[in-house]
């Protein structure tokens, strides 16, 4: 599954991939989806698995920085990026782990990617109302 999400409760595009296939190649799909939902995008925050002069020109050519830490083998100069700026990313992470929370997403029962797909949208779903029930509660 890759996922692009403004906080730990709001996923704005998702799209389910097969497991072996890496989310780097998606990357540029999955910015266009987010931008047509979300007309300003300042900043995309990503592991270094998203690490490419090709995917961070691509995110410049769209106004979009790109705050991704370079690999190992790369040049320290290579490109610039925020470690402060990088520590959001785990907001995204929690997302994840309140979506495996649903077992059906963490184990994927459903092989049909439509399916698995429809099921995603609803458990997003539910992370969202769960959240503004529990603000507007409080």
């Amino acid at each position: 599954m890759i996922v692009t999400a403004a906080e730990e409760d709001t996923a704005i595009a998702i799209d389910a991939l097969p497991g072996q296939a890496h989310d780097a190649p998606h990357l540029v799909r999955m910015l266009d989806r987010t931008l047509d939902r979300v007309p300003v995008i300042d900043e995309l925050v990503g592991d270094k698995g998203f690490d490419g002069d090709q995917l961070r020109c691509d995110c410049l050519d769209r106004d979009v920085n790109p705050n991704i830490p370079l690999k190992s083998n790369r040049d320290p100069e290579a490109w610039a990026w925020d470690p402060v700026g990088y520590r959001q990313r785990n907001r995204v992470e929690r997302l994840f782990g309140k979506a495996k929370q649903f077992r059906r997403i963490a184990t994927r029962y459903d092989k049909l990617k439509a399916t698995y797909l429809g099921l995603l949208h609803l458990v997003f779903g539910f992370i969202r109302l769960r959240s503004h029930s529990n603000v507007n509660t409080a």
